[in-house]
């Protein structure tokens, strides 16, 4: 696929900015992987893009870690005529119709209408990535041809088959009667080059399971499959709940990332607040409703959650969402408050369909221990500190190191003990397993920094 655009072209991002598109102002490259724009040879860092990405986990505000390297938001428009590079803002559609009240049997109709006809414009296979969760469910239960259904699923637990994601997943697929295979994984940190070559300094490194995912994947199904994916559906189904935004501190919070971020105190470029500030005081009276408090977050998010599709695409594989639509999502955003808590109206619909697995209380494990096991058989390399020195402190690195990578023997017992929950939660108490998840966090944001200075004193 053709990713840098030409002269003469306008580009038209959505309602949530969902296919990122990446320019230099300075330059007039355009495309929608961010290595393609970046100046190697005159880079340099944009100090507070270089803050505002170690605090958040991703590039935000428009704007990148690199100087004169942005993105395109949602609901905008970039023109290039000849390199002069033009960008506007258009109406942004989802405000209009926050809080029209919907009803969730229309909802259901609404998905699987659209879900039916863009099954019949697919050819082959439908690959559906099946977990443990309710968006994926809904998807096999919506395809008309069953028969035509390859779903797939990794586990997160110690015995990855006994993970309640492979366990509810294959029990969805008996009562459904599509075929269904689970994938091991646990090699993913050797594809730290295959995702920056595909994301760069955009977002952190934590994707890169998607990878090993997807290419075992292709290894078993046919080429140009078709992908249904259930993208942020929980976002509109009612999981996420972002808190009030009260001051410009707070924006952080609709980043959503769960600590995937490394610590902004060991920046060594100094910077303002401006684009941080910008931003809360343009948004700040719409941001006082908490359906847009999601929509906001997903259009934060959506330069990371991107991978979930451009992952598959490098790949061959052909995504489709219902849930990137915006009349869909504003339909399952507007559903009462009431039925959106603990998405009880999509339990209602499973109990109905004899879906809601978690009535038959099945034997599994929901103890998350990928990333363990991951540097357990691929064990990192250490950051370095030198390279970094310019924009991260070095004993921050170092500690990061010392915590994934010259760790005490020692380590290897509790990373064990802490699946014990008493012992386990008495380590959390202590700090100890903290600190090792936080710098792998940490290392997984500053690694493609890393990556970034070595191509430049390469260029």
């Amino acid at each position: 696929m053709e990713s840098v655009f030409t002269a003469h072209t306008v580009y038209n991002s959505d309602w949530l900015g969902s296919d990122p598109v990446f320019y230099n102002e300075k330059t007039g490259k355009v495309s929608r992987n961010i290595n393609d724009v970046i100046d190697f040879r005159n880079l340099a860092f944009h100090p507070e893009g270089l803050n505002n990405y170690l605090n958040f986990g991703y590039s935000v505000f428009e704007q990148t870690p690199v100087q004169h390297v942005k993105y395109l938001r949602h609901s905008s428009a970039l023109q290039i005529n000849n390199g002069a590079l033009q960008v506007s803002y258009k109406e942004d559609s989802a405000e209009k119709n926050i809080g029209k009240t919907t009803v969730e049997e229309d909802v259901l109709h609404q998905l699987q209408t659209a879900i039916r006809q863009w099954e019949n414009e697919v050819e082959g296979e439908i690959i559906i990535p099946t977990s443990g969760g309710y968006d994926s469910r809904l998807l096999n239960d919506l395809v008309s041809d069953k028969s035509r259904i390859r779903s797939f699923t990794y586990g997160i637990s110690p015995d990855q088959h006994l993970s309640y994601e492979a366990v509810y997943a294959r029990k969805i697929a008996e009562i459904l009667g599509t075929r269904w295979e689970r994938i091991e994984l646990g090699d993913f940190h050797h594809y730290f080059d295959a995702w920056d070559a595909l994301f760069g300094v955009s977002t952190h490194a934590h994707g890169m399971y998607q990878i090993e995912f997807f290419t075992k994947i292709k290894n078993r199904v046919g080429n140009n499959c078709g992908l249904l994916s259930g993208i942020i559906g929980d976002a509109w189904a009612g999981s996420v709940n972002i808190p009030p935004i009260k001051k410009p501190e707070d924006v952080q919070l609709l980043a959503y990332s769960h600590g995937m971020r490394a610590d902004v105190a060991y920046s060594r470029l100094q910077s303002g607040k401006d684009l941080l500030h910008t931003y809360y005081e343009t948004h700040k009276e719409k941001l006082e409703d908490p359906r847009f408090r999601v929509i906001e977050s997903m259009r934060f998010k959506i330069i990371l959650l991107c991978y979930l599709f451009r992952v598959p695409e490098s790949l061959d594989f052909k995504p489709w969402s219902p849930f990137l639509d915006a009349d869909i999502a504003l339909s399952m955003l507007n559903l009462p408050d009431e039925r959106r808590k603990s998405r009880t109206w999509q339990v209602d619909y499973f109990r109905k369909k004899s879906l809601y697995i978690e009535d038959l209380h099945l034997p599994c494990s929901k103890k998350n221990t990928l990333n363990s096991y991951g540097l357990a058989r691929v064990p990192l390399k250490p950051l370095d500190a030198g390279l970094l020195a310019e924009i991260i402190q070095p004993h921050y690195v170092e500690w990061i190191n010392k915590q994934l990578t010259a760790a005490p023997a020692w380590r290897n017992v509790l990373d064990a003990l802490v699946n014990y929950p008493k012992i386990g939660g008495a380590l959390r108490r202590l700090g100890v397993i903290d600190a090792k998840r936080t710098a792998y966090l940490a290392y997984l944001t500053l690694k493609p920094l890393e990556t970034l200075i070595i191509k430049r004193n390469n260029a």
